[in-house]
C-alpha cells in the first residue's frame, strides 16, 4: 500500500522561525511518524479541496504505485466555500462576517469535503489540524486518528476544550483584507464572528507562551508531542490498511 502524505503547511513542516527557513530542526509528521513507502504531496497554503485534488490527479498519473492510502493531515475548507458556493471570494467574505454561527458555516463546509473525500473509497487516516476533524458519519474506510491538534496542544496548557479551526482567514477580512492585492470593503463584521475569532487568538497566545505554538503553526516541539500522542492510533491505522 502506498501512502500519500497529504495537508498544508502544517504538514509539511513545523514552525519555530517567523517562515520555517531558519529552524533547527525540518520535521513534520512524517518523519515523527517514520512514515514509509509514501510520496510527499503536502504543500503550503493550499485547501483541503486542493489537495484532494492533487492526490487523485497523482493517482491517475501513477496506477504503478496502486494500491493507495491517505494520511490527511485536515487543512482548511474556508477558502474553497466560495467555489462550492458559485460566489466570488468577495462575496464570500463579507457573508461570512455577517453570519451568527460561523463555526457552523466552517463546519458545513468541512462536511462537504468529507462527502468528495469518502467518494474516492481509498482508505485514509485524518488529522485534525488547521482545522478540527467535525462529527459526521464516516464509512469504514475513513479513520479518525486524532479529532484536534490544536485540542491536543490546549491540553499541554490546562485550556478548556476549544474549537481549533483556521480563524486567522476571517481576521483578516475583518480588516479588508482578503490577499497580497485583493482588497475588500470594511464592513461591521456580527458580534459571533467577533466572539470566535477572539477566542480562537486567545488560545493560540496561550500555546505560544508555552513555547508549543507560532503565529498559525505549531511548534518543533508541538509537533513532536503531537506525533508521540498519536503514534500508537497511527501505527494501528496503518498497520490495519497495509
Amino acid at each position: 500500500m502506498h501512502t500519500l502524505y497529504l495537508g498544508p503547511s502544517w504538514a509539511v513542516q513545523s514552525y519555530e522561525s517567523a517562515n520555517g527557513d531558519s529552524d533547527p530542526v525540518k520535521t513534520n509528521l512524517a518523519k515523527e511518524l517514520k512514515l514509509t513507502n509514501y510520496t510527499q504531496l503536502a504543500n503550503y497554503g493550499e485547501t483541503n479541496l486542493q489537495q484532494l485534488d492533487r492526490a487523485v490527479n497523482f493517482m491517475q498519473q501513477h496506477p504503478e504505485l496502486a494500491p493507495f492510502c491517505m494520511l490527511f493531515v485536515v487543512s482548511c475548507s474556508l477558502t474553497d466555500a466560495p467555489g462550492l458556493l458559485n460566489v466570488t471570494k468577495e462575496e464570500f467574505a463579507l457573508y461570512f462576517l455577517k453570519s451568527k454561527n460561523p463555526l457552523g458555516l466552517v463546519q458545513d463546509f468541512e462536511r462537504k469535503f468529507y462527502d468528495r473525500l469518502c467518494e474516492l473509497n481509498v482508505p485514509v487516516g485524518l488529522i485534525g489540524a488547521h482545522t478540527d476533524v467535525v462529527p459526521y458519519n464516516f464509512p469504514k474506510h475513513v479513520t479518525v486518528i486524532h479529532p484536534s491538534w490544536q485540542n491536543f496542544l490546549g491540553s499541554q496548557c490546562g485550556l478548556d476544550p476549544f474549537f481549533g479551526w483556521a480563524g486567522e482567514i476571517p481576521n483578516l477580512w475583518v480588516q479588508g483584507r482578503l490577499g497580497q492585492v485583493v482588497t475588500i470593503p470594511k464592513t461591521n463584521p456580527s458580534y459571533e464572528v467577533v466572539f470566535e475569532i477572539d477566542h480562537l487568538l486567545y488560545q493560540w497566545d496561550i500555546l505560544e507562551q508555552n513555547k508549543l505554538w507560532n503565529v498559525v503553526h505549531p511548534s518543533i516541539l508541538g509537533n513532536q508531542l503531537f506525533a508521540k500522542e498519536i503514534a500508537d492510533s497511527f501505527n494501528q491505522w496503518i498497520d490495519n490498511v497495509v
